[in-house]
């Protein structure tokens, strides 16, 4: 099968089609070639063999940069092939839905929506799953940054990692940050951390920084703060305990914005499929800070291998 990935720039789009392309690796063999957006050559050129096209073709991507681009490719394809090509949007595009073959797109993002036949549902993310074997001694934390969907704010948060680090003094703990994360936080982090000899921060510009799947993977608690629902349904897709960090006042209230974001971590709260380290009040001026626990019966998500294996039922049923 060839495989077309137009490529943006951002992570999160690139670390959720990568991660579906290595689980269908595991169903059929693939020859993949990667277009990045910035770089894209012009049609004929990027499809100047013609032999190569003998099998199934999909062109598959996530972003807004490259919908449109996919879409177009198809159309040039259809002028010497046929059949067998297969648009496939990751993530819900904003327009031209009906014209993709398939749309593989987060169940949030049609939430009081009707969902159309073109689309593959999933919860979250898409992110690799892990049956490794957690090590009990071992804990992360991973932190996002300013978004549209929370209010960051950097004294609630860093009060919250000291909680946390006092709370479980005889685990290791490696504390990552994003892209996301202000450099005066990080600076805070690097500072605060001196005074907890089983912490160690770890910037995402540092080499160590290459370890975080294997962290993740490995580490028995999992503390995120939600701004990032990526790295929060990566931490639910291996096994261990997942928390959400409250990083908003307790008496913030958000009128305006997205709220899908919100509704899927209240979701996952709800649920008891994640923990949360909050605020509950207030006595005497001192904010008094607690962890629930979630519950234990949940297994890590496939989400990833329900979407591949759906895509290939949709493609074979197509021969």
């Amino acid at each position: 099968m060839n495989v077309y990935w137009f490529q943006d720039s951002k992570t999160g789009h690139l670390k959720q089609v990568q991660a579906l392309l290595d689980q269908l690796k595991k169903e059929t063999e693939l020859s993949l070639t990667t277009i990045k957006h910035s770089d894209q050559e012009s049609f004929s050129e990027m499809f100047s063999r013609r032999d190569q096209f003998n099998g199934q073709t999909i062109l598959i991507g996530a972003g807004h940069d490259v919908y449109s681009t996919i879409l177009q490719a198809k159309k040039y394809l259809q002028k010497f092939i046929s059949k067998n090509i297969y648009s496939i949007a990751v993530l819900r595009p904003s327009y031209k839905l009906n014209s993709f073959d398939l749309i593989v797109a987060p169940e949030h993002d049609f939430r009081n929506r009707r969902l159309p036949k073109n689309v593959i549902p999933f919860k979250g993310s898409l992110a690799v799953t892990s049956q490794i074997p957690v090590d009990d001694s071992k804990a992360i934390i991973a932190i996002g940054g300013p978004s549209k969907h929370y209010k960051f704010d950097q004294k609630i948060l860093m009060k919250q990692l000291n909680y946390i680090l006092s709370v479980y003094p005889k685990h290791k703990f490696k504390i990552f940050n994003s892209r996301r994360t202000p450099d005066a936080l990080n600076i805070k982090l690097k500072d605060n951390l001196s005074n907890y000899p089983n912490a160690k921060f770890i910037h995402l510009n540092s080499p160590e920084s290459d370890t975080f799947q294997d962290s993740l993977n490995r580490s028995s608690l999992k503390f995120v703060t939600p701004d990032s629902s990526n790295l929060v349904f990566e931490a639910l897709s291996v096994k261990g305990q997942t928390y959400l960090i409250q990083i908003e006042s307790p008496t913030y209230r958000r009128i305006f914005g997205s709220k899908k974001i919100r509704e899927s971590m209240n979701e996952l709260v709800n649920t008891k499929r994640v923990g949360v380290v909050s605020i509950l009040n207030k006595k005497a001026g001192v904010d008094i800070s607690t962890i629930e626990s979630p519950a234990l019966h949940f297994e890590p998500l496939a989400e990833v291998e329900k979407v591949s294996f759906s895509i290939m039922k949709f493609i074979n049923h197509q021969i």
